[in-house]
């Protein structure tokens, strides 16, 4: 009995969570970011046009709102945490989707005004091995400025 009401309160919650983050984006573009995540690391769909770009880490985001900016975009990236997020909202994002994002980039999003969906809620972005708190979550864990953050990895991500 206990698993089965542990079990229809996570479903209560999955259903409560999609039905707030899903809020003001549409379906469409939710599939083509999650379809199009499975293959590359950012997807920006601005204009009626659909963007991909590739590399590791947020070296893919950096690049993105050095040139441009998310205004009027959907935008997808394989994994958000704290400093994903930070340049998501420097760059103007309204509406983001992933399949990964942590508790700190949800705040963010939450405390900028950031409509988000996710498929799943960590406590943290961990480094590649596992074993610790990833290096770029380290470095934006003192501050909780857009623009502090975009400095800091403008300065540090070569272009």
């Amino acid at each position: 009995m206990k698993i089965l009401n542990f079990l229809t309160a996570v479903l209560c919650a999955v259903v409560l969570f999609s039905s707030f983050a899903y809020a003001g984006m549409a379906k469409e573009d939710i599939d083509i970011l999650r379809e199009q995540l499975s293959e590359h690391s950012l997807v920006v769909i601005k204009e009626g046009k659909t963007e991909v770009y590739n590399g590791r880490g947020i070296k893919p985001l950096v690049d993105y709102v050095r040139d441009k900016n998310f205004e009027d975009a959907y935008a997808g990236d394989k994994v958000i945490g704290k400093a994903a997020a930070l340049l998501f909202v420097y760059g103007g994002a309204k509406y983001v989707y992933t399949p990964l994002i942590s508790k700190p980039a949800v705040e963010v999003f939450k405390k900028h005004s950031v409509k988000y969906s996710a498929d799943r809620v960590v406590d943290n972005i961990k480094n590649r091995k596992g074993d610790d708190l990833c290096p770029m979550e380290k470095k934006v864990s003192s501050t909780d400025s857009p623009e502090e953050a975009y400095k800091l990895f403008d300065n540090i991500i070569p272009q």
